[in-house]
């Protein structure tokens, strides 16, 4: 029977009621509701696919960073620290005069012995990033600006040394007259323990630093920065500019050593291959591994960071240094003094003895600085 329509039985007229219109519009609008609901549901998981976080970065260190760097460390230290206490060798491998540094024989042998002491005592400086570079490849920190300005640091020292050692022993090749030389010996072990250096920090520049191109902008504004001698942020004030003071002078006492054949202050000025090596090799050290941690400190003190455990090590590796340099100094001197030299053995001496006092003087107040940092320093 159809609804609303009426068939005819028995004489009777039986009709059908019609179906309510409020449940065929009710059906309709549920119908309406559940589509549009459906629609909704569409779009926000489309909106949620375009608007879902990106990707998190690839981690800033990796486990095999942190061997590398700690590899390059043992390599380093393995021949490095035991030189303090047995020059001899290394000055027997570079072929120049040597004696007992407790009964030196001549005051040629006084400053063979005071350079190897003190271009070693950068070593210091260099491990001590290396530490901090392997316990930042730990905890993916390897592309901050203070561990990338380290990681180039390690690039310029390991790499000028390996270098120089290199030109030493082509130069006595080249001119036997300029001999003695570096021997073969001599250009193995030093390259063997400072290029891993050099090579793992340009590892680190490059996968974490954008590369060459990162490194140099970086470097461009560093260099504004340090040009602006005056200039300390407020949290920085003196402490910054102190720091700026002695970037500055690592530059230009470290420029003298290294790029200059005459020493600053040597008792004896020796013009052979291997001498001018290890007299420059004292500047390297100054000019490409110590001035830069120097600058790593000035930017902590800008920013207030001087109390973080990457800036106080970097502050007692460098009173190490300093105090090392400074002990040397001392014991030299006077062992220099109690082989009293004429004037002829001191003929090609440069610096005089108010240089070495005013140089200790500066010294002393440089470590004093550093020293308190490294201990006292606040975050």
């Amino acid at each position: 029977m159809l609804a609303g329509r009426c068939t005819p039985l028995a004489g009777a007229r039986l009709c059908a009621a019609p179906a309510p219109r409020r449940a065929r519009s009710r059906a309709v609008r549920v119908s309406a509701v559940s589509d549009a609901g459906g629609i909704a549901t569409l779009l926000r998981k489309a909106t949620s696919r375009k608007t879902s976080a990106p990707p998190p970065p690839p981690p800033a260190g990796t486990p095999a960073d942190a061997t590398a760097l700690k590899a390059a460390g043992a390599a380093l230290a393995i021949p490095a620290l035991p030189a303090f206490v047995a020059t001899e060798p290394v000055l027997d491998a570079f072929g120049v005069t040597h004696s007992d540094p407790s009964a030196f024989a001549a005051v040629e042998d006084i400053g063979h012995y005071s350079n190897v002491i003190g271009s070693d005592c950068f070593v210091l400086v260099a491990l001590c990033a290396l530490v901090v570079l392997a316990d930042a490849a730990e905890n993916n920190r390897l592309d901050s600006a203070t561990y990338q300005r380290l990681a180039v640091a390690l690039v310029l020292y390991g790499g000028s040394v390996t270098l120089g050692v290199l030109a030493a022993f082509g130069v006595g090749f080249a001119a036997p007259d300029l001999a003695p030389a570096p021997s073969p010996a001599a250009v193995a072990a030093v390259a063997a323990a400072f290029s891993p250096a050099a090579a793992v920090g340009a590892s680190v520049v490059s996968k974490y630093g954008d590369g060459l191109e990162g490194a140099i902008a970086r470097a461009k504004e560093d260099v504004r920065v340090v040009l602006d001698v005056g200039g300390a942020s407020e949290r920085g004030g003196y402490l910054e500019r102190y720091y700026k003071l002695s970037f500055w002078a690592s530059m230009i006492v470290g420029g003298a050593f290294a790029f200059s054949p005459l020493s600053p202050l040597a008792l004896v000025n020796e013009y052979d291959a291997s001498a001018q090596f290890l007299q420059r090799a004292f500047g390297l050290g100054t000019v490409f591994m110590l001035a830069p941690a120097q600058f790593v400190l000035l930017d902590a003190a800008s920013r207030g960071r001087l109390g973080g455990g990457t800036f106080k090590k970097l502050n007692l590796s460098i009173a190490a240094c300093i105090a090392g340099i400074d002990g040397m100094t001392i014991y030299t001197f006077g062992a220099a003094k109690a082989l009293g030299p004429d004037a002829d053995a001191l003929a090609s001496a440069s610096g005089g003895v108010y240089n070495y006092v005013g140089a200790l003087a500066v010294s002393f107040s440089i470590l004093a600085v550093y020293l308190y940092q490294g201990v006292f320093a606040k975050k």
